[in-house]
């Protein structure tokens, strides 16, 4: 025997699949993941622009003439109890220059070695006037008198070819550095003035003073150490730091303040 529905028992049990039907439907539905929002880094602004470097220092004078004998020229003597080297060392004034360009990058230094090996002062008097009208230079860099004192000419007459090279070289537009003459080292072949030298450089101080020019005070500053086998001459350290002595010596005399471009052609 069929049981017969009513319509509203249909209904009731088509109401009742759908909603079981909509349930399991929501079930199965996964909810979309929303990232958590990121605690915001710290804010970046420009980096700041580096200060540009300061200009490279500069000189008033770029020309430079070294006269003198042979300690100007580049005679050097081994120094005590050395080694052998490799070869002969540069002068004072080829370091020199090396020392200026290294500094002084925006300009073009020229140092010229017009030293001449056993050169009297006296001779040097008459051969200056012809180097300085080819070398054309700024500065004098005058480092001479040992041959005469060697030699035995008095100091009176030695410092007195010094006065007139000053003068010569002044009297061109030319700046003079006048150098004292380094210690001698007794005992040595050709240390043939030790006595001498104290009392000529004490001459020279005064000269510098009187005629106009710029004291390198070269003894002072220069030890004995640096005085090779014979007695007179440098060694290979001993003319670096002739080149160190002069070097200081043109900076303080030359070098310009910041921001000056005031310089000698």
């Amino acid at each position: 025997m069929r049981t017969v529905l009513s319509l509203g028992d249909v209904l009731v049990r088509v109401l009742t699949a759908a909603v079981v039907l909509a349930v399991a439907g929501t079930a199965c539905v996964r909810s979309p993941i929303v990232p958590s929002p990121r605690s915001p880094g710290p804010v970046v602004g420009p980096l700041p622009i580096p200060p540009p470097p300061p200009p490279a220092p500069i000189l008033s004078a770029t020309r430079f003439l070294a006269f003198g004998d042979s300690m100007t020229e580049g005679t050097i003597s081994p120094a005590l109890q050395t080694m052998l080297t490799a070869g002969l060392p540069v002068s004072y004034p080829y370091k020199l220059q090396e020392r200026l360009t290294a500094i002084y990058t925006d300009q073009t230094i020229i140092v010229l070695n017009a030293g001449r090996g056993g050169e009297l002062a006296t001779n040097g008097v008459k051969r200056l006037p012809d180097v300085m009208r080819e070398a054309q230079p700024n500065v004098l860099l005058l480092m001479e008198g040992v041959n005469d004192l060697n030699s035995k000419a008095g100091i009176s007459q030695t410092i007195g070819a010094l006065e007139s090279m000053i003068k010569y070289a002044r009297s061109q537009g030319v700046q003079v550095l006048l150098a004292t003459l380094p210690p001698q080292r007794r005992g040595g072949l050709r240390a043939g003035s030790v006595d001498l030298v104290p009392p000529f450089n004490d001459e020279v101080r005064k000269t510098a003073a009187e005629e106009g020019a710029t004291l390198v005070d070269v003894n002072s500053a220069f030890d004995l150490a640096l005085i090779g086998q014979d007695g007179l001459h440098p060694t290979d350290a001993g003319y670096s730091r002739l080149a160190e002595i002069f070097f200081e010596a043109i900076r303080s005399a030359f070098e310009q303040p910041e921001g000056s471009t005031q310089i000698s052609e």
